[in-house]
């Protein structure tokens, strides 16, 4: 498993951003059994679905291929906990849409949108202080989220 997210890592190109999240995706469902034991149940069967072109990737600020240059090299020596943590955070960070709307409780951040594992409700979240709004009221952050899809943005942001 080290050995399979170092060399999917190290062959990063963020030229070919949809191939490596794809690639991201195959190797969570490869390793779906121990994926399943760190992961809540609907996230990892949502994750497990994910395709890079139902998402906007790469919206955000964040160096992208600096963590996955730094995930790298620390998931030489990872537990199986780490590397599944690190794998679906990246997930994340590579395909939440990020707004241009500044976060209205820290002023630190920009929104991004996140959806319900059922895709049944779109959330505006803020990954620094952890708001989160839903039909523009705040709510207590749910359990679990994943990344909002082409339409999900669409409906929210038009």
């Amino acid at each position: 498993m080290n050995n399979d997210i170092v060399s999917l890592y190290n062959n990063y190109n963020e030229n070919q951003l949809s191939d490596f999240f794809d690639r991201l995706i195959e190797f969570i469902n490869k390793y779906e059994r121990i994926f399943s034991r760190f992961v809540f149940e609907d996230t990892l069967q949502a994750v497990k679905k994910l395709d890079s072109s139902d998402f906007y990737l790469g919206t955000s600020k964040d160096n992208t291929e600096g963590l996955v240059r730094g995930y790298a090299k620390e998931m030489v020596k990872a537990t199986k906990k780490e590397i599944c943590y690190d794998a679906v955070h990246l997930i994340w960070d590579i395909a939440a849409f990020t707004t241009q709307e500044t976060c209205p409780s820290c002023q630190d951040d920009e929104l991004k949108i996140a959806s319900s594992t059922d895709q049944m409700k779109i959330y505006k979240v803020c990954d620094n202080c952890l708001i989160t709004q839903l039909d523009g009221e705040f709510v207590d952050r749910p359990q679990e989220m994943i990344p909002a899809t082409k339409k999900q943005v669409h409906i929210l942001i038009g």
